[in-house]
């Protein structure tokens, strides 16, 4: 882990550990009842999951608040006292903080720990409420992707839910963890990106809570949807979404809402900087089910760093390596072929991308660590037999900033690898050129931050 990255992941342990000093009371709403959920990982969309994972050792920090007006129930007990027809007012302030954490290709963890922050009521029939402010539950979660490429993919999605909530009628006394599968599946179609999850939350119901007229909730089906338009231009991720559950059984609850629940989403993730998104939106509910407010307000932002480990991640946008051939090498052959170039003798043309080989934001000069190792290799692999004859080296960016400023650097940055080949590595001028694409030419989703990371590349095309 670099030393770079020390001081905010001990800040945000700092965080997680005053997050769960106080724990939530419930009287008769709980933990259920908290709809929104964004994810741990920030990739495409704000509480659907996508078959993208984190890459590994790339770290995300969530934190997110949501504002809900009239989310509580009321007790159908108010039939009997004639308070039925008084107007209930109330609203839920949430947070969320969030962890990610991308362990190996196609796999990521993630932690998140919800807050009740405030609550106010403006009525004095019989109502839900919760009975003290703090954490509510530990969610634990993992993603694998099962297959895909960048713009499609399926995978599948656990969680593990802790219940925090002390006297919540919906788990009951002495309710085990909640268990969650879903299978995640993402399509991209004329640049709008498409999610969908369907799962099944296995519950662990204790006993009644005696004092409330509520049996716990049992198993429940889940299903969401979402879709993103990317806007280049402002830097911004446009994003709808719809979510609900719906039991497998229903259960005696004497309240004023469904056991069913849905809910509509629709906001904005803009990228500040190239590693913090910003997120804004508002939603309604889709039913009288519980936990569905009228509306909804959310604000979060996500931060995303790393790699903090070194990770050399293999993708599918690198050239395939080929096989080096048994017994011993050629005379024309190092003996010693770094395992990232390609195996056995160089064809006539090809491209090499050095993913990690990669420009710090906003820079031409200031290349990531690892640069001068992999250049050096890179020459070595050039001069070997046949030795090459040209090489044109290709410069790319992100999408943030205006096309004319990416194409600007992008042309810097080609040009001072081409110089640095020369002057360092004393290689021919007239078989080396350097050209610009600035941001037209993306590898990877411009929409999040390893992406972007991708995307600040150079490519080197060889011709022997």
């Amino acid at each position: 882990m670099s030393q770079h990255s020390t001081p905010r992941v001990a800040f945000i342990l700092a965080l997680m550990f005053l997050s769960v000093a106080t724990v939530a009371r419930g009287n008769v709403v709980g933990v259920d009842a908290q709809n929104f959920n964004a994810i741990t990982s920030g990739l495409d969309f704000v509480t659907v999951q996508s078959s993208q994972t984190l890459a590994p050792c790339i770290f995300n920090l969530g934190l997110f608040g949501n504002y809900a007006r009239n989310t509580l129930p009321l007790l159908r007990t108010n039939e009997a006292t004639g308070d039925e027809t008084q107007h209930h007012k109330d609203a839920v302030t949430g947070a969320d903080l969030n962890v990610g954490f991308g362990l190996m290709r196609n796999w990521d963890i993630g932690l998140s720990l919800p807050q009740i922050v405030a609550q106010s009521v403006e009525t004095k029939s019989l109502h839900g409420e919760f009975g003290q402010k703090g954490n509510t539950e530990v969610r634990l979660n993992t993603k694998y992707r099962l297959w895909g490429q960048r713009d499609y993919g399926v995978a599948v999605v656990g969680t593990l839910s802790i219940n925090r909530i002390t006297n919540n009628p919906y788990a009951g006394s002495g309710a085990g963890p909640t268990k969650t599968l879903e299978v995640a599946a993402d399509t991209t179609v004329a640049r709008v990106r498409m999610g969908v999850n369907v799962g099944y939350r296995l519950r662990s119901p204790g006993s009644k809570l005696p004092e409330f007229p509520i049996q716990p909730f049992k198993d429940q089906y889940i299903a969401s949807a979402a879709a993103s338009y990317h806007v280049r231009a402002i830097n911004t991720k446009f994003i709808a979404e719809v979510f609900g559950s719906r039991p497998v059984k229903t259960v005696t609850a004497d309240i004023d809402r469904t056991q069913s629940s849905a809910e509509a989403l629709l906001g904005a993730k803009h990228d500040l900087t190239h590693n913090i998104a910003l997120h804004l939106g508002g939603g309604t509910r889709l039913g009288n089910g519980v936990g569905s407010p009228d509306w909804r307000v959310y604000a979060g932002a996500n931060m995303a760093f790393g790699p903090v480990c070194g990770h050399d991640d293999e993708d599918e946008d690198k050239p395939r390596h080929r096989k080096k051939p048994e017994g011993k090498p050629a005379a024309h052959e190092p003996a010693e072929q770094p395992e990232w170039l390609p195996q056995g003798t160089p064809p006539k043309q090809e491209t090499i991308i050095l993913n990690d080989v990669m420009f710090a934001f906003d820079s031409d000069k200031e290349v990531l660590p690892g640069t001068k190792q992999r250049i050096r290799e890179l020459v070595a692999y050039m001069k070997q037999a046949p030795r090459y004859k040209t090489v044109s080296i290709e410069g790319h960016t992100d999408s943030i900033g205006s096309d004319a400023y990416n194409q600007n650097l992008s042309e810097r940055r080609s040009s001072t690898i081409r110089r640095y080949l020369i002057e360092v590595h004393k290689l021919d001028p007239q078989t080396i050129s350097a050209v610009g694409y600035g941001a037209s030419q993306p590898i990877a989703d411009n929409g999040n931050y390893q992406g972007r990371q991708r995307n600040r590349r150079v490519e080197f095309k060889i011709t022997r």
